[in-house]
């Protein structure tokens, strides 16, 4: 048997399938296929960026809410707390206290967050103005802390909103402020707290509890219970950021049909506002799984059209490729007009990934010295028809890696039964052997 070249074969998903569909186009508009290839590419490219940027602005959205919710949550709540402060110290001149605004929703609707942060804003505002309303000593203090309600407050501005009230809050020792407020501050700053984001609601308490503490025994026991919260928090920070960065990774790898509720939970994750749990992780997992071996078959399907058409467009006869051919391996069988009863069989064998290239032949010719002559010549002429088989199949996603070839003439033609090759045309198959070659090799 001869088989001068064998090779293992690599199926590129993404070439294969924009070459195959390209292939269909190209072939039903009767189009030259690189101009189509290239115009599915760019269309394909313009719609990749559409949907990035589509979901950076949901993880943009998402993340942006949930910031300025908690930013004004936490402001709402130091509020209350100075004025109920200030109610405590003079009855007369503060503000009545507003009551509690709903709590933030529960689920991911965009509309109720977007409601929840309006009512919060309101809230704050009618706060602030009442505030900024108070008179007495401490009048100038209250309207320069609502200096910064358009933005999130620094670490600074959280104490000093503190210190304040531990000055109104009665049976409190105001000389004790700036200790306790730079002992806060010195635990706190080891949090590397992101620019822009709110102080977690736990540390938060906290240094407010430290700020407020009635000793300094107290405090100093509040300290340690912020040193353990803060590198607790460092750490639920770190795998915050590990979840983010593999939900990213899943939702780049989701198929376009994913599940819409399964997209925006990844979503959250990514944007930094939930964790990744084991049961959505494990899903998002089963979906690739899933997508991964639709995308394998598509692939090998791809992998049949483009090798009948490539071999067409190289000016080959061949008999149709079942589209099972690289999920079940087959047989096929192309020539060239003028080959007389030559053919090349491809066996592939889809569980090694290889594909074996032998010139055969029908058996009746008489085996003679010029028969011979003309199955090296055959031979020769494959061989150097070859790579540009190879090439042509390599820019539309089917690779080939050559394993090992032999040359003309090493082991002799296979000479097999005529009735399982496809038919040869009446006028060849009556043609005498001829001394020349039959075809001028392609190189």
């Amino acid at each position: 048997m001869s088989g001068p070249i064998t090779a293992g074969y690599f199926l590129v998903h993404g070439v294969l399938l924009l070459s195959a569909r390209a292939l269909r186009e190209a072939r039903a508009m009767k189009r030259e296929f690189g101009a189509v290839r290239d115009q599915l590419r760019a269309r394909e490219a313009e719609l990749a960026q559409a949907r990035r940027g589509q979901q950076a602005a949901r993880l943009d959205r998402v993340a942006g809410l949930r910031a300025r919710a908690q930013q004004q949550s936490a402001r709402l709540a130091r509020l209350r707390a100075l004025a109920t402060a200030l109610a405590a110290q003079a009855p007369d001149a503060a503000p009545p206290v507003p009551a509690a605004v709903p709590a933030a929703p529960a689920g991911d609707d965009d509309a109720a967050w977007t409601g929840y942060l309006g009512a919060l804003d309101a809230a704050v505002r009618d706060l602030e103005a009442l505030l900024a309303r108070a008179g007495g000593q401490f009048g100038d203090r209250l309207r320069a802390s609502l200096a910064t309600a358009a933005r999130a407050p620094t670490m600074d501005e959280v104490l000093s909103a503190y210190v304040l009230q531990r000055e109104l809050q009665p049976g409190l020792d105001p000389a004790q402020a700036a200790r306790l407020r730079a002992t806060a501050a010195r635990v706190l700053g080891r949090l590397d707290l992101p620019a822009g984001a709110t102080l977690p609601a736990e540390l938060e308490a906290l240094a407010r509890e430290i700020v407020l503490a009635p000793s300094l025994a107290r405090a100093e026991a509040l300290t340690s219970e912020l040193r353990y919260a803060v590198q607790r928090q460092r750490d639920a920070y770190a795998a915050q950021r590990a979840d983010a960065e593999e939900a990213r990774g899943l939702l780049d790898a989701l198929p376009e049909d994913a599940p819409a509720p399964l997209r925006r939970a990844l979503e959250r994750v990514a944007a930094q506002v939930e964790r990744l749990d084991d049961a959505l992780r494990a899903s998002a997992q089963e979906l690739l799984a899933a997508a991964v071996a639709d995308g394998e078959r598509l692939a090998q399907e791809a992998a049949a059209l483009v090798l009948e058409e490539s071999l067409r467009d190289l000016g080959y006869e061949v008999e149709a490729i079942e589209a099972t051919l690289f999920a079940a391996g087959g047989t096929v069988h192309f020539r060239r007009p003028g080959w007389e009863s030559y053919f090349v069989r491809l066996r592939v064998d889809a569980g090694e990934q290889t594909a074996n290239f032998n010139v055969v032949r029908a058996r009746g010719d008489e085996e003679t010295a010029e028969r011979k002559r003309q199955d090296v010549l055959a031979e020769d002429r494959w061989c150097a028809e070859f790579p540009r088989l190879m090439e042509t199949l390599a820019s539309r996603g089917l690779r080939l890696d050559v394993t090992r070839q032999l040359g003309a003439g090493e082991l002799p033609v296979q000479v097999v039964d005529a009735a399982g090759l496809p038919a040869v045309p009446a006028d060849e198959a009556a043609a005498p052997p001829r001394r020349a070659p039959l075809a001028r090799p392609q190189r």
